[in-house]
């Protein structure tokens, strides 16, 4: 199985949850010998979607713009037979990174509108790779991710095979969650090697994935004496990281 990976936080792997189970993730997959490529989205040039539908008309399945999505990331896209969307959460959806991505798969439809399921649609230009969705957010609560998934699952319908969504993932990498933590990541990489094998994740590791971490009330309070702690040094979190910023 071909399987393209994309990681569209903007953070480092320092600082990247996103990338810290997506990395689990992939280590699944390739141990159920998929063949696996991890692109990070902050390192290629993707232009905005300028709406010309020349990509329809004048040279149909090809963008006018010649940046790293038409000359590379497309192309990849279409002859994969997975594709990972790898995302923090930004506003209770895809940041700004994937979506620009997702735009710019305009290419890979074709104009024409056909009614499928009793909904007007565009009829696919060829192949389209099968999806997964991976995203952490802050907030414990597992209901933040509602909005993406449904999202997702409206552009994607059937060929979204798998959602893997991890709320609280902050706290995850703070000490005293180190055994927590260990059990999430080693269920991501199982679900990865289920995915190749049976597309599809087990219900036992679904909920090794979503177990509760910590609750509402515990977080608020360690959260708002981190952000304060911050604040009063006058340092960003990365920068925090380097120095000897002691949370009161």
């Amino acid at each position: 199985m071909k399987v393209l990976a994309i990681n569209s936080s903007p953070r480092g792997k320092d600082q990247s949850k996103t990338e810290l189970l997506l990395n689990s993730l992939v280590e699944g997959m390739r141990s159920a010998n998929a063949d696996v490529e991890v692109v990070h989205l902050r390192s290629k040039k993707i232009n905005y979607c300028i709406g010309c539908y020349t990509c329809w008309t004048k040279t149909p399945g090809t963008c006018v713009l010649k940046d790293d999505m038409t000359r590379e990331l497309l192309p990849k896209f279409l002859e994969s037979d997975l594709a990972v969307f790898a995302t923090p959460l930004y506003h209770f959806g895809v940041n700004a990174q994937l979506k620009t991505f997702i735009e710019r798969t305009l290419p890979a439809i074709e104009p024409f509108i056909i009614e499928h399921d009793g909904k007007a649609s565009h009829p696919l230009r060829g192949r389209h790779p099968l999806m997964v969705a991976l995203s952490v957010a802050g907030f414990p609560e597992y209901s933040v991710f509602d909005q993406m998934s449904s999202h997702l699952r409206y552009l994607y319908n059937g060929a979204l095979v798998a959602e893997i969504y991890r709320p609280a993932a902050e706290t995850l990498v703070q000490p005293g969650f180190e055994k927590v933590r260990a059990d999430i990541l080693d269920a991501v990489k199982q679900a990865g090697t289920e995915i190749v094998q049976n597309f599809k994740i087990s219900d036992d590791t679904m909920k090794r994935i979503k177990q509760p971490v910590i609750d509402l009330k515990t977080m608020c309070e360690g959260a708002n004496v981190m952000w304060q702690t911050y604040i009063d040094a006058g340092v960003t979190p990365k920068e925090a990281m380097g120095k000897n910023v002691i949370k009161k």
